[in-house]
């Protein structure tokens, strides 16, 4: 029987924060002083933005209950930056611990969400309004990518070869349809990834062939990794 519930979203979602709850385990003062692969962001950046993530998504699932429509910030990117700047320097005993207590409210809101809800509910993200059930996916979404953008490769930490496959298929599709749009002009994008089809984006006279395993692919995608021999594109996400 169909089901309005994401389940396949919400497992892939909920065993990657139980993954990240793993890896905080081992960051101490010093890991959590590091750069991390993002500009100006060291790991404790990082986790705080994440547990504040999981807190936003929260809050739109408890609004939804609710019958409103809650934005994700209620104060906007001023708000997003405030609770990060206010809390990526914390010890590192705090810094798990708010991970992990973020993870299990969020997934307790979850748990609360009825049918109805998964079905109607929406929550507002700086784009417009999202529903509840995608916005479990956009989660997932937060946890995979920056659990490798912490660089935790010594104690643990995945790379973009260790992306869970039920990720990369949902990812593989939605940054490749939004492709189209972060091609340059004149370019068109031959995607050719050996396992799955291959897939063209853009119009121009140009042909970029963007060749390699999935997986090496996507970090292409989402600006996460640079190969001189494929275009520069566009914002991702």
């Amino acid at each position: 029987m169909a089901s309005s519930v994401p389940r396949a979203w919400l497992d892939g979602c909920i065993r990657a924060q139980r993954q990240l709850d793993t890896l905080v385990e081992r960051v101490t003062d010093d890991i959590a002083r590091r750069p991390s692969l993002l500009e100006g962001w060291t790991v404790g950046h990082v986790l705080t933005h994440l547990a504040r993530n999981a807190d936003s998504h929260r809050g739109m699932v408890e609004g939804a209950i609710r019958g409103e429509s809650v934005a994700q910030y209620p104060g906007g990117p001023a708000e997003r930056e405030r609770g990060i700047q206010a809390g990526f320097a914390r010890p590192a005993t705090d810094l798990i611990a708010d991970v992990k207590a973020s993870h299990r409210l969020l997934e307790a809101a979850w748990a609360a969400t009825t049918a109805e809800v998964w079905e109607v509910g929406v929550g507002t993200r700086r784009r417009g309004l999202t529903t509840i059930a995608d916005s479990v996916w956009q989660r997932w979404r937060e946890v995979e990518v920056h659990s490798i953008d912490m660089n935790l490769g010594d104690v643990g930490g995945p790379g973009w070869d260790d992306v869970s496959s039920g990720y990369l298929d949902v990812e593989w599709d939605a940054t490749v349809a939004d492709l189209p749009a972060r091609v340059p002009d004149g370019v068109t994008v031959l995607l050719v990834p050996g396992d799955r089809p291959s897939r063209t984006a853009g119009s121009g006279d140009q042909v970029a062939i963007v060749r390699g395993e999935p997986r090496r692919i996507l970090a292409w995608l989402v600006g996460r990794e640079d190969d001189p021999s494929w275009p520069l594109l566009g914002p991702w996400g």
